[in-house]
C-alpha cells in the first residue's frame, strides 16, 4: 500500500518553455499556488499510482470534472472534481509539465515526476482542446527492474522452444507485435533478460524506459533538446552492439535502420504495431523497405494479447455447446469444459486475478517468403505458415480457456 503522504509531484523544469511565454509566469505560480487544486490533483494521481493505473483521463463534463483511471487495460471510473475547477486542474497540469498556460485552442504535450516513496515515476501529460473545455490525459510510466524470464511469459513448450533458438542466432531481426496494451514490452524485455550476458554490449532505445535491465545501456529521445528518435537510435547502432532492442517501429526511417542493424553480427528485437506476424511483414513493404530485405532479415515474429486471468479459485466450468464449438471450429469431445468468471474474497469478488498472454510464432519459411514478395494477402501467407506448424493465437487462446486459465470469451474479444 502506498502511503499518500509520500507521493511528491515534482514538476518539470523545462527552462525554455519559460523563456518563451515570460508574461504567463506570474500567472503560472499563482495557478501552481491554489492550494486546493494542488491537493486535488495530488490526490488523482496517488489514486493511480495506488492502483497502478497506466493512465488518467480527466475529462470535462458540463458542470464537473470526470476522472478515470486506466487499470489492467480496463478504463474505470474515479470519481470527480468540484464543480468549476476543471479549468484550474488543467491549469495545473499545464504549469507540472511546463506548458503555456495561455493558450487553450492547442494541443500541447509536457513531462513531470512522481518521488514515490523515494522512486520516481515519469508522467507524459497531454492537453487538447474540446467543444466542452480541455482535457487532460496523463499517461503514467513506471519504471522496474525486470525479472520476468522467457519461460514465465506462458508459451507453449513447442513455441518457448523455438523461440529460443531464434534468439539465440547469430544475427536477425525478430519482431515482437500486436496491439498497444497486449504486453509487448515485457515480452521484448523477457528476451533481452535471456540474452544479456556480461560478455555482450546490450542496448535498448525507445520513447520511454519502462523497465531498468542490468548490465544494459537503456536510452530515450528527449524531444525537449531536439534529440529525436533517429538520431539516437544511430547512436545506439554505431556503439555496435551485440543485441538491440528497438522500441517503435512504426515509422519508415526507423524500420529501415532497424532492419538494416540485423545484417550485422547482432541480434535486433524491434517492437511494432502489427495484428500478427504476415500483417507485419507486409507492413514492412508497405513503408517502402525492399521485399528482399524484409525476407531475409526478419527471422521471426511472436505475435501476442492479453487477457483476463481467471481465479482458479472461484471460477465456474461449463460444457459448451454445439453452437459455441461451431463457431470455434472444434469438434465436440467428451470432457471438453470452458469456463466462466466466478467471484470471492480472493480475487476482490472480480472473478480475476492479473493477466495472460496468448502467443503466436512466425518463422517465415521459402514458402512463406515466396507469398510476401508476390504481396500476397494476410491470409494467405499465414496459410503457408500453417503448413509449416504455425500455431494461431487463436488456437492458444482456446487452449488455455480449455484448461480453465481464462474465459473463451475474453479471447474471442482480443482477436
Amino acid at each position: 500500500m502506498i502511503d499518500f503522504k509520500k507521493v511528491k509531484i515534482v514538476p518539470s523544469k523545462d527552462e525554455k518553455a519559460t523563456q518563451q511565454n515570460p508574461q504567463a509566469v506570474q500567472r503560472q505560480q499563482a495557478a501552481a499556488q491554489d492550494q486546493s487544486v494542488a491537493a486535488k490533483l495530488d490526490e488523482i494521481v496517488a489514486q493511480a499510482l495506488a492502483g497502478t493505473a497506466t493512465e488518467i483521463h480527466i475529462e470535462p463534463a458540463h458542470d464537473r470534472s470526470r476522472v478515470r483511471l486506466r487499470i489492467r487495460n480496463q478504463l474505470v471510473d474515479s470519481g470527480s472534481a468540484e464543480p468549476g475547477m476543471h479549468g484550474t486542474l488543467v491549469n495545473r497540469i499545464k504549469v507540472l509539465g511546463a506548458m503555456d498556460i495561455t493558450k487553450r485552442g492547442i494541443a500541447q504535450k509536457g513531462y513531470f515526476k512522481v518521488d514515490m516513496e523515494g522512486k520516481q515515476v515519469e508522467l507524459v501529460a497531454l492537453v487538447m482542446p474540446s467543444p466542452a473545455g480541455e482535457k487532460a490525459f496523463i499517461k503514467i510510466h513506471y519504471r522496474h527492474s525486470f525479472e520476468l524470464g522467457l519461460d514465465q511469459l506462458g508459451l507453449y513448450p513447442k513455441v518457448l522452444e523455438a523461440h529460443k533458438k531464434l534468439l539465440e542466432r547469430p544475427n536477425g531481426l525478430v519482431l515482437v507485435a500486436g496491439p498497444p496494451g497486449s504486453g509487448r514490452t515485457s515480452s521484448c524485455y523477457a528476451c533481452l533478460q535471456h540474452l544479456a550476458k556480461p560478455e555482450k554490449n546490450v542496448t535498448t532505445f525507445e520513447s520511454n524506459i519502462r523497465y531498468e535491465l542490468l548490465g544494459a545501456t537503456q536510452g530515450k529521445p528527449e524531444e525537449r533538446y531536439d534529440y529525436t528518435y533517429q538520431a539516437g537510435l544511430r547512436a545506439c547502432i554505431d556503439q555496435e552492439p551485440d543485441v538491440l532492442y528497438v522500441g517503435e517501429m512504426n515509422d519508415a526511417e526507423v524500420a529501415r535502420m532497424t532492419l538494416a542493424a540485423a545484417f550485422g553480427k547482432r541480434i535486433v528485437i524491434g517492437r511494432m504495431n502489427a495484428a500478427d506476424g504476415a500483417t507485419a511483414m507486409l507492413t514492412l513493404l508497405d513503408m517502402g523497405l525492399p521485399g528482399f530485405l524484409v525476407t531475409s532479415g526478419v527471422i521471426g515474429v511472436l505475435s501476442q494479447r492479453l487477457v483476463r486471468r481467471l481465479c482458479d479459485k472461484c471460477r465456474q466450468a461449463y460444457q459448451p455447446g454445439e453452437a459455441l464449438l461451431g463457431e470455434l471450429g472444434i469438434r465436440p469431445r467428451e470432457g471438453l469444459s470452458f469456463y466462466h468468471a466466478g467471484g470471492c474474497d480472493e480475487c476482490e469478488n472480480t472473478g480475476y486475478v492479473g493477466q495472460l498472454g496468448l502467443f503466436e510464432l512466425f518463422t517465415p519459411t521459402d514458402k512463406v517468403r515466396e507469398r510476401i514478395l508476390a504481396r500476397a494477402t494476410a491470409r494467405e501467407i499465414n496459410e503457408a505458415a500453417a503448413e509449416s506448424g504455425l500455431i494461431p493465437l487463436k488456437h492458444d487462446g482456446i487452449r488455455k480457456a480449455s484448461q480453465g486459465l481464462t474465459t473463451i470469451e475474453d479471447v474471442l474479444s482480443r482477436l
